[in-house]
């Protein structure tokens, strides 16, 4: 399961210094909310991919998690912001609905996430109890 393990680590790293470089610490200020989720989603999937990294009995689960509590992150960001450039509204200013790359970025990070908790759901030891161990 290399692909997760990677990718974890490349978008844990662009949810937390993407949004830093994108918005500022000042944006804490502004929408904390935003912040606090990309941040913890970050966070989330670089202790997974350390985790695996380590061999961790629960690497596999806390993986799931990761990728599951990133692509729900994802899912309001991208349906609204493809909604507002499918209506031709803005509904938040720091979302302007012309901005179709940042649709496009949301969809493909979103997507990534989608994938490579499938990918990590279907290697099959996840939440399974070791029961080659003697008790």
């Amino acid at each position: 399961m290399t692909i997760p393990h990677y990718m974890a680590c490349v978008l844990g790293l662009i949810f937390i210094i993407g949004e830093t470089s994108r918005r500022g610490f000042a944006y804490f200020s502004v929408n904390i909310t935003t912040m606090v989720e990309d941040y913890s989603a970050g966070i989330f999937l670089l202790t997974a991919a350390l985790w695996w990294s380590k061999k961790y009995a629960k690497a596999s689960t806390l993986m799931a998690a990761a990728w599951g509590y990133s692509a729900g992150g994802m899912l309001v960001p991208f349906f609204a912001h493809l909604e507002a450039y499918v209506r031709g509204a803005t509904f938040r200013p720091d979302h302007p609905h012309e901005d179709l790359h940042a649709v496009i970025a949301k969809g493909i990070i979103w997507g990534i996430c989608l994938a490579c908790l499938v990918i990590t759901l279907r290697n099959g030891d996840v939440g399974r109890q070791r029961t080659d161990i003697a008790a």
